[in-house]
């Protein structure tokens, strides 16, 4: 509202109306005359196309934005809008506001709006809340057509229009006044009313925090070859409805999409394929809504092992921002039984001619007990026979060392080892490995010593006694023999002086056997006893 008061009577009086921001003219009064002591009252503005420009989230008004009006064949705006050509594009201030008004003598025809968003907003006009379809024609009225019922923004909770069912004409705008309807053309003629509340929203691109993206899948432990199903969630958060919406999909290395596996919202729809990335057509997810897209992937052959994330988010394919977090699901590769794991079978057998080596006639030694590191048990079968089933999952790199070990506890009387124990194979993934152990009756050479024949107190052999062991040396190289050693001491005897003279004893032998050029590897035990007790 506005007063002039004191103004002396006359004609030629005209009411101009400026915008503070921008000064842009919205409209004057022309001709007005004054007569002595009167009051002319009601001399309002008249207003065509005119409103604000909001934010479709927030609903508060935008500044910044530049609505430009375009007329149709003979529009000139320096004679036909109020303002001229100055006020064909108008930047909204802080209320948002834009106004328009044609002068008598504009042509008649269709008068668009185009609106250029400021940064941070996406260069369109709004998909979540469209412009109508239709052009309004603007019909004859003594008071404003009221495009929206509010002055200022519609709120949140406002139902969203149809675009393909606003009013044509302004008789039917009354329908629809408490909607969030707009319109970007009207058809104005010279006795057209004013139109006003034409509020445009415009859309802020979309932040991380438009859409939340979850990602799962029910399995945590696949193997190679397998398939794995994922579940991608998209819920929209914000209270407007968000459009152009695609889903992207990472897969890890050496993952492979399974063709025709995808839904979208339970219909079928396949993704395009860009490497390892998998990106579906856009969508829109109204308000508080929520969106699953299901697949399947296949695990590749030549993956290793070790733990796969996929990830997936979305994307506003208009503005080419992300519109969501990053979802993760991770899945472990673990090694095939079937196929990554390694068997070890073996045999005791005898070993008769004691070449670490079975050939024919030398048969199995049956219940003979075997044990791995980690304390697994195997037994021996009938003809010596053991398995031992998926015994490791060696390094799919470099194999692995399997050690196994035979109690010889569990031999029979008389036999012993002809190879290595603890025993050593090297695994490869996949594939069986063989470990054998031999056993024979070996020939035992015995030495027995007592006191007497060391030096008293002493390790020294006495050089009587050294004659004595030299010549066990021609019976040990007629044939591969084991020696031993043993001890009798008496009750009185030192036993820390006993055990180092046995110690002393066998050093000497083995040295001995070593120099005389022995041609195989002595072995030799020891053993402390009671002197006068069975040996």
């Amino acid at each position: 509202s506005y007063r002039f008061d004191g103004l002396p009577p006359g004609g030629g009086y005209s009411v101009l109306f400026r915008s503070p921001a921008g000064n842009y003219v919205y409209g004057y009064l022309t001709n007005v005359t004054l007569t002595a002591n009167t009051e002319l009252t009601e001399q309002n503005q008249p207003i065509d196309p005119s409103g604000v420009v909001y934010d479709v989230l927030t609903r508060q008004p935008v500044p910044g934005a530049t609505v430009r009006i375009v007329g149709p064949a003979g529009f000139n705006p320096t004679t036909h809008l109020v303002g001229g050509p100055g006020n064909v594009a108008q930047v909204t201030g802080a209320t948002g506001e834009y106004r328009y008004l044609l002068l008598p003598g504009s042509p008649t025809g269709t008068y668009r709006l185009e609106v250029t968003v400021p940064t941070g907003y996406v260069q369109r006009i709004s998909t979540a809340i469209p412009p109508c379809t239709t052009s309004l024609t603007v019909g004859a009225a003594s008071i404003p057509s009221l495009v929206q019922r509010l002055d200022t923004a519609p709120p949140t909770q406002q139902r969203i229009h149809d675009p393909a069912s606003c009013p044509s004409t302004t008789a039917g705008l009354a329908i629809g006044a408490d909607s969030t309807q707009y319109y970007l053309a009207f058809v104005l003629g010279a006795t057209s009313t004013h139109v006003i509340n034409n509020h445009i929203p415009i859309e802020a691109i979309p932040t991380t925090t438009a859409l939340v993206v979850t990602k799962s899948t029910p399995k945590l432990d696949v193997t190679r070859g397998e398939l794995v199903p994922y579940t991608i969630t998209i819920r929209n958060n914000q209270d407007v409805r968000q459009t152009d919406i695609a889903l992207v999909d990472m897969i890890p290395p050496g993952f492979r999409y399974r063709t025709g596996s995808a839904t979208v919202g339970g219909t079928p729809r396949e993704p395009a394929i860009n490497g390892r990335e998998l990106k579906w057509p856009p969508v829109t997810i109204e308000r508080g809504a929520t969106l699953q897209v299901r697949l399947m992937l296949t695990v590749g052959t030549g993956v290793s092992e070790g733990e796969y994330v996929n990830q997936a988010w979305a994307i506003n394919v208009f503005s080419n921002v992300v519109a969501s977090n990053i979802a993760t699901a991770t899945v472990r590769i673990t090694p095939d039984p079937n196929f990554d794991c390694s068997d070890i079978i073996g045999k005791v057998f005898d070993d008769k001619n004691r070449n670490g080596f079975q050939e024919d006639g030398e048969a199995g030694i049956a219940n003979a007990r075997l044990a791995t590191v980690n304390g697994l048990l195997v037994t021996t079968d009938a003809f010596g026979r053991f398995h031992i089933t998926c015994a490791d999952v060696p390094n799919e790199q470099r194999g692995s060392n399997f050690v196994l070990k035979l109690d010889e506890r569990t031999l029979p009387t008389g036999f012993r080892l002809t190879t290595p124990n603890p025993g050593v194979v090297v695994l490869t993934r996949g594939k069986m490995a063989k470990l054998n152990f031999g056993v024979a009756v070996h020939r035992v050479v015995r030495i027995d010593v007592m006191d007497a024949a060391f030096e008293p107190g002493s390790v020294v052999l006495k050089s009587t006694f050294e004659a004595n062991v030299s010549q066990v040396f021609p019976a040990l190289s007629q044939e591969k023999s084991v020696l031993r050693i043993g001890y009798g001491r008496t009750g009185a005897e030192d036993a820390r002086l006993a055990a180092e003279r046995v110690r002393s004893l066998q050093k000497y032998v083995s040295d001995a056997w070593r120099a005389s050029a022995g041609n195989y590897n002595l072995v030799i035990e020891t053993e402390v006893y009671p002197a006068g007790s069975s040996k």
